[in-house]
């Protein structure tokens, strides 16, 4: 039997290790501003929490890393932060944030269990999960409390078994399409809850970023997650259905930098490859041809967008290059 002790880490334990320190790591600055400017006293309890729980997810990498003899990322620190900075969001955006944040953990954090083989890795991720759950449900408990919970459309039981007996159920590009499913409703919903959010950071993080380029980027951005919730909507509302709200009202007019051109554009990228791996689902769960199309432009679109704020961080030196397979060649070059 092998000693479990002795045993490396593989490649996907590393990479996923890697990116929760990245992301933890953002999370307790962003948290620890927010935590400062916070006034009501129902969210801010959950606040403390996630910000405790992400200082103990970093706490356990970094002694993970050094015991396997890993370098330690540098991440995002105090050098990232600016406590002294006026609120930028109002309340109402802190608890809606929390509720998207704890959704794309379990997400991450279910992910990170499911590829791990080492005994520890799989306990660390099993706690992270719960963890996360137990988060959303403090969050979404807090947004029933207050009336601003978001359900999402309801629809009418059915009245009998039905099978489908002809093409017209996977419909055309255009025309009359069949009403939407239970499954495509949800996906569709909760996409305008991740471009919405995805818009407001974009309109807080462009009113005060210091790096033109920057600027441009998190604008052009603002715009097109305006017309992805657009595009989105519009197929909740063909079908006589409400969309969710977006969160625009929920920024104030500071201009004064938080956080750092480089975590707001990490942020930003990251918010962007959780709505593509988001869309990649919703185009996987979706039958109407229609939708199956708008998915596809949608990826499209954010993948260029992602691949801009890439660029943008590899020429400001922003960009830590995650763990990688050993260049053979180059080895072999010396």
């Amino acid at each position: 039997m092998e000693d479990k002790q002795s045993i490396r880490l593989t490649s996907a334990e590393v990479a996923h290790l890697w990116n929760t320190y990245m992301s933890d790591s953002m999370a307790i600055c962003v948290l620890s501003y927010f935590l400062i400017h916070i006034q009501d006293t129902d969210i801010k309890p959950i606040i403390e929490k996630s910000l405790n729980l992400s200082k103990k997810h970093v706490n356990d990498i970094q002694q993970l890393f050094k015991k396997e003899g890993y370098t330690i990322p540098q991440g995002f620190t105090e050098r990232d932060l600016n406590m002294n900075a006026p609120a930028l969001f109002y309340d109402t955006f802190y608890v809606h944030y929390l509720k998207q944040m704890s959704r794309i953990g379990i997400s991450a954090y279910g992910l990170g269990l499911s590829i791990a083989a080492r005994e520890d890795i799989r306990k660390f991720y099993e706690s992270t999960l719960f963890e996360s759950i137990a988060l959303d449900n403090d969050v979404t408990s807090v947004l029933l409390n207050k009336g601003l919970y978001i359900r999402a459309p309801f629809i009418n039981a059915p009245e009998k078994i039905e099978f489908v007996d002809n093409n017209n159920f996977l419909g055309g590009l255009i025309g009359h399409q069949r009403p939407l499913l239970g499954m495509e409703i949800a996906h569709l919903y909760g996409n305008m809850e991740t471009a919405s959010m995805g818009k407001a950071l974009c309109i807080a993080f462009s009113q005060v970023s210091k790096t033109n380029e920057v600027t441009k980027l998190l604008l052009k951005l603002r715009d097109k997650a305006g017309k992805q919730i657009e595009s989105l909507g519009s197929k909740l509302e063909e079908g006589h259905l409400k969309v969710p709200m977006t969160w625009n009202d929920t920024v104030t007019d500071s201009t004064v930098a938080p956080f750092s051109d480089k975590l707001m554009l990490f942020h930003i990228n990251a918010v962007m490859a959780t709505a593509v791996a988001d869309y990649g689902i919703s185009l996987a769960a979706s039958a109407r041809k229609d939708l199956s199309l708008m998915y596809t432009v949608l990826i499209t679109g954010l993948g260029g967008q992602i691949e801009e704020g890439a660029k943008i961080m590899i020429q400001n030196g922003w960009l830590e290059k995650p763990p990688s397979a050993t260049d053979r060649d180059a080895l072999a070059s010396k």
